[in-house]
C-alpha cells in the first residue's frame, strides 16, 4: 500500500520547466532598506551575483576556483527542485548580499513536499561593516523566510560555515540537527562479505526500474529526497564540471541498490566519495555486493580511502561498519529551521535520510 502511494507521490511530483525557473512566489514583494533594494532572484541577475560572490570567496581563500554561469544555471534555474534567492542590491544593481538555497522535492511521511538547502549565501564586507546589526545577511535572509517558509518548503536546512550559524541562530531561527559523522574505509579495514546471487554492473544510464527501488528503498524513512530519474538525471549526469560512475545492484534481475562514485576533495584529503547510496532494506546483501564494488573502484583510482556521509539513523549506518567502515568526525554540522509544527530537529534527527549528493559538497 504505501509503494502504491509513494508511487503516485513521485507522479504528482514531475517537474515542468515552469517549476524549475520559478517555484516560488510571482507576488513576492520589494523592500528598500539602508539604499539597498530587497527582493527576489529575476532572470539574468546571476552575472551581476557572480561577480559578487567570485569576488567576495577570492578575498577569504586565495585557492577559490570562481564559479562558473554554467555551473551556476545547472545548480539553481536547471535544478527539478527549483530554486531559492533573494538579493540585496544597490541602485546600481550590484549585488552587495544573497541569501540561496537549492530546492528538494520530499516523500514527507508519504505526501508530497519540499525542503531547501541554504548554499552560497554571502554578503559584500563593505556592506556587512556598514550595517547596524542584524546587517545585511539578515536582511535577505527574513524575506527568504517569510516568502519561502510554509508556502513553499516545509524545512530549510544547511552545513553552515561558523559565522553564519552564529547569525542565524541568533535572527534567522537555525537549530541544530546533529555534529556530522562519517564513515570511511581503506584497503586495510574493507572486509569482504559474500553475497551470493547479486550481480553488480557499472551503468551509463538510469534503469527503467529506479522508481520501484525507491519504492522500497525509502520504507525506513519519514522524510527523504526524491530520487527519481529526473533528480538522478540532474545531479549526477548533467553535473557540467564533473563525472560520476554509476553502479547497480541486481538480484535475479531485480535492483536491490545503487551507488554514486566519483574521486574528490572531502575534509582535506582526496579519496573515493560515495555520492549517493540507496538499497532495498529487505535485501541486506545488496550492501555489501556494493561494498565490494566500492573497494576495487577504489583501488582502481589509486586513492587510498574510501569515504560516504549519511546520518547515523540510517539503515545502512551499521552495515557499512560491519563491511570495514569507521566512524569519523568531520568538520561539519547540519542545521533546519522548520516551517511547519511537528518537523522539529529532533524528529529530523530521527526519521531524515540523506547523502552527500544532498548536499553540494561533491
Amino acid at each position: 500500500m504505501r509503494s502504491r502511494h509513494l508511487c503516485r507521490c513521485l507522479s504528482s511530483q514531475r517537474p515542468t520547466p515552469a517549476d524549475r525557473m520559478r517555484p516560488s512566489l510571482s507576488d513576492a514583494p520589494v523592500h528598500n532598506a539602508h539604499g539597498l533594494v530587497i527582493r527576489e532572484y529575476q532572470a539574468g541577475d546571476e552575472v551581476a551575483i557572480l561577480e559578487t560572490f567570485n569576488r567576495v570567496f577570492r578575498e577569504v581563500d586565495p585557492g577559490f576556483v570562481p564559479r562558473s554561469l554554467a555551473f551556476w544555471r545547472w545548480q539553481y534555474l536547471q535544478n527539478p527542485g527549483g530554486w531559492r534567492i533573494w538579493l540585496a542590491l544597490t541602485e546600481e544593481g550590484r549585488v552587495v548580499s544573497q541569501y540561496s538555497g537549492v530546492g528538494q522535492r520530499m516523500v514527507l511521511e508519504g505526501e508530497s513536499a519540499h525542503f531547501s538547502q541554504a548554499v552560497d549565501s554571502m554578503s559584500d564586507p563593505a556592506y556587512r561593516k556598514g550595517l547596524k546589526k542584524p546587517g545585511v545577511f539578515v536582511l535577505t535572509g527574513e524575506p527568504y523566510a517569510a516568502n519561502y517558509g510554509g508556502r513553499l518548503d516545509t524545512i530549510m536546512w544547511g552545513l553552515p560555515v561558523p559565522n553564519a550559524w552564529r547569525i542565524g541562530k541568533k535572527y534567522l531561527g537555525y537549530d541544530l540537527i546533529r555534529t556530522q559523522s562519517r564513515l570511511a574505509a581503506d584497503s586495510r579495514t574493507w572486509e569482504g562479505a559474500a553475497a551470493p546471487g547479486i550481480d553488480v554492473a557499472e551503468a551509463q544510464t538510469l534503469p527503467d526500474d529506479l522508481d520501484d527501488l525507491f519504492a522500497r528503498a525509502s520504507k525506513p524513512y519519514l522524510a527523504i529526497a526524491v530520487r527519481d530519474r529526473a533528480h538522478f538525471q540532474w545531479r549526477f549526469f548533467d553535473h557540467p564540471e564533473q563525472r560520476y560512475e554509476l553502479a547497480l545492484a541486481r538480484r535475479g534481475g531485480q535492483l536491490v541498490g545503487l551507488c554514486f562514485f566519483r574521486v574528490g576533495e572531502f575534509g582535506g584529503e582526496r579519496a573515493g566519495l560515495v555520492c549517493d547510496w540507496l538499497t532495498d532494506p529487505a535485501e541486506p546483501g545488496a550492501a555489501a555486493a556494493l561494498g565490494a564494488w566500492l573497494r576495487e573502484r577504489t583501488l582502481a583510482a589509486d586513492v587510498e580511502r574510501t569515504v560516504a556521509l549519511l546520518p547515523d539513523t540510517a539503515a545502512d549506518w551499521l552495515p557499512l561498519q560491519r563491511l570495514g567502515m569507521r566512524v569519523e568526525p568531520t568538520q561539519y554540522f547540519l542545521v533546519g529551521r522548520p516551517y511547519k509544527k511537528g518537523y522539529d530537529m529532533r524528529w529530523l534527527y530521527h526519521h531524515w535520510y540523506y547523502t552527500l549528493g544532498d548536499t553540494d559538497l561533491v
